[in-house]
């Protein structure tokens, strides 16, 4: 049988128990998503606004960078116009070691100002007055200018002052005679350390990095500070082999090959200089307020799908209780009509079903012209059975002799009945009045073998009278006069002896 999805109406139970649990996983994957999509959001924001903060303190660091060097460069350019067009006497270096002293004072981020003649030799120096007996020869913005003509500034990678100690950056510019040769170098020095100190005035976390380099990878300053500051090169990086040889400034995630954090940096190139600045917050620190986020939305959102699956729990389980209750109510109500519609004696039809029926059965006949038969039953001598053999036995023979008329009707359609006291009915749909008069014939022979013993009859055992009719004989007009006329047929079965069957055919012969 076809299972129907709906029952007066509504969702049948299994529907509904389909429906509710399809609701509570419909919320809970549009809350899982819609948190989803929040910390998305919020991922996006934070991870924007960490680009926002490297590119501010790349901006600051090579600011700054970019005048600390072009002072130097214009203390460089004014130190070796005086070398290339003054006598450097005695007089004169004394005076001009004192301007260098004044100008390193003056300037923070200069650290010491130097002037080598074409061997290496130092003319004049911050430091000092008198004549120092040292030769920078060897260093390699030494060799540089030597062997590189031309006035620009030449900026070296890190190395050990010989004079202090300290790691320094050497800024220096070429010097020449009259004809082009090559006549010295000056130099400035710039302390490693002035850039760390800047660089701890900027904000960023623990695992964060600040650097300035070269453009050959040599680190120049960094935060945090590395012991292998000077020895260190980090062509090799993604900064680099990546992102640098495609452009000049930008941002991007990625891993540092010195302490192999991964951070989100922003870079540039200080346009005129061959300096990169770089800074980096670690992804730990962009996202450790988000991650403390995502922990909580999560808690909060597995607390509230328990909840939604509880309540849902809790509905289903009345649901099935008030459906329980409505199949119950709906199960009483049937026997309750099944009651109404019964003979409680003998499990027959009775009277108030039988007029329903018939109603219903003419209704039908009428509209499709065919033949509808009754048969009414009437056991003879029942009262002088019940007197002889009491109540109870006669309740019993009811019984029994209800089973034998229902026992002979074979057809879903047909309808037996207890009409009343000791008569029976049975209604036979699209039946012709001969065949009406064979199911008579069969019920009163059945009965009549059963053998039932009664004493106050003439045949010494239990007999029944029935008279039979169809709705296509003479004088059946309506519903009503299927009962009269069967009623009329009964009363001369009795007359004419009983344990017998009667029916208009019959009349209309013997007429």
């Amino acid at each position: 049988m076809k299972t129907k999805m709906f029952v007066s109406g509504r969702l049948t139970p299994k529907a509904l128990s389909v429906g509710l649990i399809a609701f509570i996983l419909l919320v809970c994957v549009m809350l899982v998503c819609a948190i989803a999509w929040q910390l998305k959001q919020s991922a996006d924001e934070r991870m924007a606004n960490a680009k926002i903060a490297v590119h501010n303190i790349v901006r600051a660091s090579e600011q700054q960078a970019r005048d600390t060097l072009r002072q130097a460069e214009n203390i460089l350019s004014n130190l070796a116009e005086r070398v290339e067009n003054d006598e450097l006497d005695a007089k004169q270096r004394l005076r001009l070691s004192k301007v260098m002293a004044d100008n390193v004072e003056a300037i923070d981020g200069i650290q010491g100002l130097f002037i080598y003649d074409k061997n290496g030799d130092w003319v004049v120096n911050s430091f000092s007055s008198e004549t120092v007996t040292k030769n920078n020869s060897d260093r390699s913005y030494f060799i540089y200018h030597k062997n590189h003509p031309g006035t620009a500034i030449h900026i070296g990678q890190v190395i050990l002052s010989r004079t202090t100690g300290d790691m320094i950056i050497p800024v220096s510019r070429r010097t020449e005679y009259p004809d082009g040769s090559f006549s010295g170098v000056v130099l400035a020095t710039l302390p490693v350390a002035y850039f760390q100190r800047f660089f701890e005035r900027l904000d960023v976390d623990k695992q964060g990095v600040i650097l300035l380099a070269l453009n050959s990878g040599d680190l120049l300053a960094r935060r945090p500070m590395i012991d292998a500051l000077m020895t260190t090169n980090i062509t090799k990086g993604e900064l680099y082999s990546r992102y640098l040889i495609n452009s000049d400034s930008g941002t991007a995630t990625l891993t540092s090959v010195v302490d192999g954090v991964e951070r989100v940096y922003a870079y540039s190139r200080i346009r005129g200089l061959p300096i990169v600045a770089a800074a980096g917050l670690s992804l730990d620190s962009v996202f450790a307020t988000w991650w403390t986020y995502v922990y909580q939305a999560s808690i909060m959102v597995v607390l509230i799908m328990v909840v939604l699956t509880s309540l849902g729990f809790l509905f289903y389980r009345q649901i099935q209780r008030l459906l329980g209750a409505e199949e119950e109510l709906r199960l009483a109500h049937g026997n309750l009509e099944h009651i109404a519609k019964t003979d409680s004696l003998t499990g027959l039809p009775n009277r108030r079903c039988f007029d329903a029926t018939l109603a219903q059965e003419w209704s039908r006949a009428c509209r499709t012209g065919n033949s509808i038969a009754l048969i009414l039953i009437d056991i003879d001598w029942f009262k002088q059975y019940n007197d002889h053999y009491g109540h109870v036995v006669g309740d019993e023979c009811l019984r029994q002799v209800a089973a034998l008329i229902d026992k002979n009707i074979n057809r879903p359609a047909d309808l037996a009945a207890r009409y009343g006291g000791e008569e029976f009915v049975i209604l036979l749909p699209e039946t012709e009045l001969a065949g009406a008069v064979k199911v008579a014939e069969q019920v009163r022979s059945a009965i009549e073998a059963a053998k039932i013993e009664h004493v106050g009859s003439a045949a010494g055992r239990l007999t029944i009278s029935a008279g039979v009719i169809s709705s296509h004989q003479r004088g059946v007009l309506v519903a009503m006069d299927l009962l009269e006329k069967a009623d009329c047929f009964l009363y001369r079965a009795k007359k004419l002896g009983r344990n017998r069957v009667e029916h208009q055919l019959r009349e209309a012969l013997e007429t």
